[in-house]
């Protein structure tokens, strides 16, 4: 997941543009926001928040997107969201109402409102489903906030209690949804999912148990494992795939994995950025949800087969 700030919009002519939009110049922008220019260009410098539009005398100008970017920018750092959290927030890649859950969740996060923060995940997982809402409002809100944390050492609170909420949702709508779409008498095993032990950043591998459970997977969710009660699940479990999981370097223990690999002649596939490539004997890694997704159902789209 990238730390990078926002990027800038691509400038286009004012021509290429609908008829009927409106350019507008820095300094009608900045009175309709109660600012200053010099406010807004410092925005512009430190977290990419240009104007996207352009006249035929190529001066730049501030669309309604960019405007509407502003306002919420404007009303998450006056609400008390620090800027670069806000700015990542607000700049969040995908439509418009998954750019929206970001800002929302970010507000929420920052204040601690733990009933406005299960409100907006529960509206974005309900909305997007599992993989949608984690992909495009729960990683980007709770990434911003661990790049805040490491850039200054302040707001680990916000990540322990957001993620404690998130843990939670996930966990839940893969409940519901294994109850609602049980799988058939004749599938595959469970897909076991594990993480490394001593690794405890594992909120990706729920939003995969949600995902699958969302297709009619069956999944078991274990945590980090050691040695000993991983081989024991996987006798016990016999399932029709494995998952294991390493945030870091430093928990990707090889020697693990191939105690997975020596004990299940099920596909045990490395996932997340500390696992090195091309570890023999393994299935292919697994880099995002929705790659994930696609190589455990067999289907290029992510989508059960039917």
């Amino acid at each position: 997941m990238s730390s990078a700030h926002p990027s800038r919009a691509a400038a286009r002519p004012a021509f290429d543009q609908e008829a009927e939009e409106i350019l507008l110049p820095v300094g009608v922008v900045a009175e309709r926001l109660e600012m200053s220019t010099a406010a807004l260009r410092a925005w512009e410098r430190r977290y990419g928040l240009a104007p996207s539009g352009r006249t035929r005398g190529g001066h730049r100008r501030y669309s309604a997107r960019d405007l509407e970017r502003l306002e919420r920018m404007r009303t998450l750092v006056r609400r008390g969201v620090p800027a670069a959290d806000a700015a990542r927030a607000v700049g969040a890649a995908g439509p418009a109402d998954a750019r929206a859950g970001v800002a929302e969740l970010t507000e929420a996060m920052h204040a601690l409102d733990t009933a406005a923060v299960q409100t907006v995940v529960s509206a974005a997982l309900t909305r997007l489903g599992a993989a949608g809402a984690w992909t495009a409002v729960l990683a980007p809100a709770l990434t911003a906030i661990g790049d805040h944390w490491e850039e200054t050492g302040r707001g680990v609170e916000v990540e322990h209690v957001t993620s404690g909420i998130v843990e939670g949702a996930l966990r839940r709508h893969a409940q519901d949804r294994a109850a609602a779409l049980p799988p058939a008498p004749d599938a595959p095993g469970p897909v076991l999912l594990a993480a490394a032990p001593a690794e405890h950043h594992t909120l990706p591998l729920t939003a995969l148990a949600a995902a699958l459970a969302e297709e009619g997977r069956a999944v078991l969710l274990t945590g980090d494992l050691p040695v000993p009660a991983l081989t024991d699940a996987l006798v016990r479990a016999r399932p029709g795939a494995v998952v294991l999981w390493a945030r870091s370097r430093g928990t990707a223990d090889l020697s693990w994995l191939r105690s997975a690999l020596e004990t299940t002649s099920a596909p045990v596939h490395p996932a997340g950025p500390g696992w090195p490539p091309g570890i023999p004997g393994a299935a292919a890694p697994l880099h995002d949800l929705p790659g994930a997704l696609a190589a455990l159902l067999g289907a290029p789209d992510g989508r059960r087969p039917v």
